[in-house]
């Protein structure tokens, strides 16, 4: 009787320790699982945020690589525009230039022919009317000037007087004066143009020239490498021209 009352007892105590066994391996495998779940959705969430941020990112730079593109874009036609500026205002600064040679405002300088005229050494007596015919005049002056502007000539000047349109070579007394300034011989022409046709221009037959040295006027033209010539000294002033606009 004894005896079976402990091995009753001591089976009870076994029951209970396999149950208490069973839950606690319950428990640690729920827990095990718990902290796997746990750790899954961790990885996931981490996962999940650079995901997230790499797409953000990618979203970015191709945003900014657009923004890059677009002022590329602007910056070109800004330089389109600076440079066709830059090429306007050239050709408005070579316009101005062109006008204030033909002018005379400028000094030019550039290749052309010196020529230089003298009295004639032939003398006719003491009567007046014939030494007339040895001396140079304006008219003879003229006429070579218009001989120079003829054969190409792009800038003209008599004993330091800048030749323009509208300058007036004139005699006065036996003085020739120049844009109102009096030269007297010897009468030097500086002329910047092309030497070749201003030297074959000058030297035709029956030109002015080829006269002047039948009757033993002193001639002397010579080419140039480089002339400068000065500026006109009074600026022409133009009280009734002027210019007219296009509505």
């Amino acid at each position: 009787m004894g005896v079976a009352i402990l091995w009753h007892g001591k089976r009870h105590w076994t029951l209970s320790m396999v149950a208490i066994c069973l839950v606690l391996g319950a428990l640690l495998g729920v827990q095990v699982h718990s902290q796997r779940l746990r750790g899954d959705t961790e990885v996931g969430r981490q996962t999940g945020a650079l995901v997230s941020m790499l797409t953000t990112s990618q979203a970015q730079l191709d945003q900014h690589q657009k923004e890059i593109e677009r002022l590329r874009a602007r910056v070109a036609e800004y330089e389109l525009e600076v440079a066709n500026e830059r090429g306007m205002a050239r050709l408005r600064n070579e316009e101005l230039q062109h006008r204030q040679i033909a002018l005379g405002l400028l000094p030019v300088g550039g290749p052309g022919i010196q020529l230089v005229l003298g009295d004639s050494t032939m003398r006719a007596g003491d009567a007046t009317e014939a030494q007339d015919l040895y001396v140079i005049h304006d008219f003879d002056l003229v006429q070579i000037t218009n001989e120079l502007w003829a054969a190409g000539a792009e800038a003209v000047a008599l004993n330091g007087q800048r030749l323009i349109p509208g300058s007036a070579i004139t005699c006065s007394t036996r003085l020739i004066r120049v844009n109102d300034v009096t030269i007297s011989v010897p009468f030097t022409f500086l002329v910047i143009g092309n030497k070749e046709n201003l030297m074959s221009a000058l030297n035709i037959r029956d030109g002015m020239l080829d006269r002047l040295r039948v009757l033993q006027f002193k001639v002397e033209l010579t080419p140039m490498d480089e002339i400068v010539i000065p500026p006109v000294a009074v600026p022409p002033q133009y009280q009734y021209a002027q210019p007219v606009t296009e509505e």
